[in-house]
C-alpha cells in the first residue's frame, strides 16, 4: 500500500531571507505551495527554484489568508510553516510516520521553540508551545482572527516529536516592525468586537504582563533577553490599548 501524500503550505512576503532555508527543511512534503501575498523582493523566484508551487493571493488578516493558500493543496494531509520557521530533522521523521499510522488522528500539534535576539526562550511562557500545524485536509481551517489566528481541527489531534524552530525576532528592528503591525491588527479586533477603551486598560494590562512573563512564567531564567521581551511585551500591550483608543475615539467622530 502507498504511504500517504503531504502538501506543506507557507504564506510569505519579502521573505527573501527566509524562504530558501525554509523550504529546505520541507524536503519531505510531495507538494510545496508558497502562498505569497505580495512580496515586492526576489521571494517568488527564490521559491520557484527551489522547486515550489508559487501562488498569489490577497492579504486580509492572517486566518482567512492561511485559509485560502489550503486550498492549493492537493493531498491528504497538510503541514503548515511560517517563512521564518524551520523543521527539526526529528520533527519531519515524526511528520512522516504519524501520518502513516495516524490511529485515527486528524491533527497533530508540534512544539515550537521560539528566538530572540539569537537565544532560545525556555520560559516566559514562550516554551513549550504546543501548536496545530499538521492535519488532514479537509478537516482543519484556521480561526478568522486577524492576527494570533490558530488551526482547529474537527476532529482527534495528537502530539508529534522534534522541534519546529521558530526565528523570528533576530534583531530589535524586526520585533518592533511586528509589534506595529500586530498591535494595530489587535486593536482593530478588539474594536470590531465591540470593546471600548478604557484608561484602566492602559495602567492595568500592560504591567500585569510584565509580571506574567518575567515573575510568574519565569522569564528571569532567560537572563537579558527574559527581560528585555517582558518589557517590549508590555509596551506592545500598551500601545494596541493606545490604538483602540483611537478607532473608538474616530467612531465617535463619525
Amino acid at each position: 500500500m502507498s504511504r500517504p501524500l503531504i502538501s506543506a503550505v507557507i504564506m510569505a512576503r519579502n521573505e527573501e531571507k527566509n524562504i530558501e532555508d525554509a523550504l529546505r527543511t520541507l524536503s519531505f512534503a510531495d507538494q510545496i505551495v508558497v502562498a505569497d501575498t505580495g512580496s515586492s523582493d526576489n521571494t517568488l523566484d527564490l521559491s520557484r527554484r527551489a522547486g515550489a508551487e508559487v501562488h498569489s493571493i490577497q492579504f486580509d488578516g492572517y486566518g482567512a489568508s492561511k485559509n485560502r493558500a489550503l486550498d492549493f493543496c492537493k493531498h491528504e494531509w497538510i503541514f503548515f510553516m511560517d517563512a521564518d520557521e524551520r523543521v527539526s530533522p526529528e520533527l519531519a521523521r515524526s511528520i512522516m510516520s504519524n501520518i502513516e499510522n495516524s490511529r485515527g488522528m486528524d491533527g497533530f500539534r508540534v512544539c515550537r521553540l521560539t528566538y530572540f535576539l539569537g537565544k532560545p526562550i525556555k520560559h516566559s511562557g514562550w516554551y513549550p508551545e504546543h501548536v496545530l500545524r499538521l492535519f488532514r485536509k479537509g478537516r482543519g481551517r484556521f480561526s478568522s482572527h486577524l492576527v494570533h489566528e490558530t488551526a482547529e481541527v474537527d476532529g482527534k489531534t495528537g502530539r508529534l516529536s522534534g522541534l519546529l524552530y521558530h526565528r523570528s525576532y533576530d534583531n530589535l528592528e524586526i520585533y518592533l516592525e511586528k509589534m506595529n503591525a500586530y498591535s494595530t491588527l489587535g486593536a482593530e479586533e478588539l474594536h470590531k468586537a465591540g470593546k471600548r477603551y478604557h484608561l484602566r486598560d492602559l495602567l492595568l494590562h500592560p504591567p500585569a504582563t510584565f509580571l506574567k512573563m518575567y515573575i510568574i512564567r519565569a522569564g528571569f531564567l532567560d537572563g537579558f533577553q527574559g527581560l528585555l521581551l517582558a518589557l517590549l511585551s508590555s509596551f506592545h500591550v500598551l500601545v494596541k490599548y493606545a490604538k483602540l483608543r483611537g478607532l473608538c475615539r474616530k467612531g465617535n467622530e463619525s
